[in-house]
């Protein structure tokens, strides 16, 4: 095999294994959106059953265990937008080699994602959920133990 044809074939390997990390994002994405969601009806459940739980703990233990699941999710986002990061610069090198950089022109073309009316980083955009979710259960959190101080018995039940 000639270098040109190594290097094709480095470059389309190191190619589908880009791709293979986007949609190993996506499932993150779904798994975690799953068990947040699967939490917020969890919750809503026991509050409707009355099980005897002080509402004020429930929320204290909702929310905080939210904020966590919230907060892991977006250091995995983060941690995939570092890791394409590194292999769209390794596939930009061996563009230069190559006839015809085809991701780099891409990229050129959407002005790097510093223009938003031209393109939105997915991974910008993708980390608002991930900060909506905190946010809420963050406030589910300081209502619990806003219960828990005024009551002194957790809440009402």
């Amino acid at each position: 095999m000639d270098e040109k044809q190594e290097l094709l074939e480095i470059y389309r390997l190191h190619a589908e294994l880009a791709d293979s990390v986007s949609r190993q994002r996506g499932t993150a994405n779904r798994f975690y959106m799953l068990v947040l969601s699967g939490l917020v009806v969890l919750f809503s459940a026991l509050i409707q059953r009355q099980n005897g739980i002080p509402l004020g703990v429930l929320m204290v233990g909702f929310g905080g265990f939210g904020m966590l699941l919230a907060a892991a999710w977006y250091v995995v986002i983060r941690s995939y937008r570092q890791l394409n990061s590194g292999k769209f610069k390794a596939l930009h090198e061996l563009e230069t080699k190559l006839a015809y950089p085809f991701f780099k022109r891409e990229w050129e073309l959407l002005e790097e994602g510093k223009e938003r009316k031209t393109y939105w980083r997915l991974t910008i955009v993708e980390t608002f959920v991930p900060l909506i979710f905190f946010f809420c259960f963050a406030v589910l959190l300081g209502i619990g133990i806003y219960l828990l101080i005024a009551n002194g018995t957790g809440g009402a039940q």
